[in-house]
């Protein structure tokens, strides 16, 4: 699978403790992004954004992947509502996509795990607007 950028996720967490919610951050080298930049006739430019990301498990590290249900702040995961930004994005401490207003912010709203075939086909696919 062919790639053509990194991507930064922000997976939201709510420390158990305190309940405070952050975004925790993480890097994924190798991913094939295609977004459009859309204008919505009835909402202006709000919510018309769309994104589609493939991360190819052969050329990405995933043993710190976590399924969605297990994910408890270690690691990473891919869930609805979370944060996507194409590119290293270096904020580090996001507790809401307020603190990542200076970058183009997707919010997943889709996610399937494809893990049929051979390992060369085996990705992950996401979408988000």
């Amino acid at each position: 699978m062919t790639t053509n950028t990194s991507m930064t996720i922000y997976n939201k967490y709510t420390n158990p403790n305190t309940k405070e919610v952050i975004y925790k951050r993480h890097l994924i080298d190798n991913v094939f992004w295609d977004d459009s930049l859309n204008v919505n006739l009835n909402q202006g430019y709000e919510n018309a954004d769309k994104v589609r990301v493939f991360v190819p498990k052969n050329k990405n590290d995933i043993s710190k992947y976590i399924e969605q249900k297990q994910y408890n702040g270690d690691g990473w995961t891919f869930q609805n509502g979370d944060f996507i930004i194409k590119g290293n994005c270096i904020v580090t401490n996001a507790t809401g996509v307020k603190d990542l207003s200076d970058y183009n912010v997707f919010r997943i709203t889709t996610f399937d795990d494809k893990d049929f075939g051979s390992a060369n086909m085996q990705h992950f696919e996401i979408r988000g607007n």
